[in-house]
């Protein structure tokens, strides 16, 4: 695990957007390697990024926000019990069972704390098994 610290607008957002391949190589000057080599093409398929908003259907659970991000990110080949092993799995991890089956946002009853809500949005990411995740201000 590696943290980038520093105040508010010193640019780790911009450092992280950079390192996942996320900003457009024109707006900056300068070189991104990998072990000193330039980076692979592929490097973007290999990393997660969970970004600083929060970004979820609001009107779904945090497993069927999971489940859809499988869905729509997954093969096609993989069967839907597979899918929901998975998703399952991902709640489990990351501690999601409590609220699993709770709207994401409930107007007049509890819904879903800010933690819950920023874990779910972790394994949306998650369900790609990516050998990188970045979090950007993941304690917010």
């Amino acid at each position: 695990m590696n943290a980038i610290l520093g105040p508010t607008g010193c640019g780790k957002t911009s450092l992280i957007e950079i390192m996942t391949d996320r900003k457009d190589p024109r707006s900056y000057s300068g070189e991104v390697l990998i072990n000193g080599q330039t980076r692979p093409h592929s490097f973007k398929h290999n990393v997660g990024y969970v970004a600083q908003e929060d970004m979820f259907n609001e009107t779904l659970t945090p497993r069927e926000n999971i489940f859809f991000s499988a869905n729509l990110r997954l093969p096609k080949t993989l069967s839907t019990h597979e899918k929901e092993v998975l998703v399952s799995n991902i709640i489990s991890e990351l501690a999601l069972e409590s609220c699993a089956d709770t709207r994401m946002n409930k107007e007049f009853h509890r819904g879903v704390s800010g933690g819950e809500k920023k874990r779910t949005c972790i394994g949306m990411e998650l369900v790609l098994s990516s050998k990188i995740l970045f979090l950007d201000e993941p304690t917010t």
